[in-house]
């Protein structure tokens, strides 16, 4: 378990405290999946008391955000597709967590920019790796959460989601009963910036992940 007077000092931080709002929909969604899924998270301990960092947890449902949210005791920021912008109820609850907006598709460069201006502030980003959701197994990893960690020269964690396949597998339109588990690795520390470092970062954060499921 995280150290009590650590999560005191994260809540106490504007980059990672929690707004009233925030704190209703964490307290609701945490008492559901701890109630409804049996929510175990493993792990917090390992994480840095202070700081920016940026977790990178598989993508295994739509329900991700959610679940990775409801296991910390903290606030934590998102990247969110500008497109949602056509679903003007879901944009606005969305505005409520002062997400980063990407234009997926598309090389951001503002997106990046806001990032490492986020991180910057101490703010902990969420980066899925993977892109988009992956059922079953972890796919191919995107390069960004390791290039953006480099360039700030911030450690990754990665995460592992399970029994989110079983909860909600893809064409589900309710969640199933299971045991959601978040599993928290040790911190990875950000390479020196050289032309292969996000790459090596990468790979480690692969092979982190593979032995998340596997410990």
């Amino acid at each position: 378990m995280m150290d009590p007077s650590v999560v005191h000092e994260r809540l106490r931080q504007p980059a990672t405290r929690m707004g009233l709002g925030y704190w209703i929909v964490w307290r609701f969604f945490r008492a559901m999946l701890v109630l409804g899924w049996h929510l175990e998270v493993d792990g917090l301990e390992r994480l840095p008391s202070e700081g920016p960092f940026i977790l990178t947890p598989n993508h295994a449902s739509e329900v991700d955000p959610i679940v990775v949210s409801a296991a910390l005791p903290f606030r934590v920021t998102y990247l969110a597709g500008r497109e949602l912008d056509r679903f003007p109820v879901i944009f606005a609850l969305l505005r409520l967590f002062n997400p980063i907006f990407v234009r997926r598709g598309v090389g951001d460069v503002g997106a990046v920019k806001a990032c490492l201006e986020r991180l910057a502030k101490g703010e902990v980003l969420v980066i899925f790796p993977e892109g988009g959701v992956v059922q079953p197994g972890l796919g191919t990893l995107h390069e960004g959460a390791a290039f953006l960690a480099v360039r700030a020269q911030v450690p990754v964690v990665p995460v592992r989601l399970i029994g989110l396949v079983r909860m909600l597998p893809l064409g589900a339109r309710l969640p199933r009963l299971s045991r959601v588990r978040v599993r928290l690795g040790d911190p990875i520390p950000a390479p020196p910036r050289n032309g292969q470092s996000a790459s090596e970062l990468n790979a480690r954060i692969r092979a982190a992940l593979d032995g998340l499921l596997d410990s």
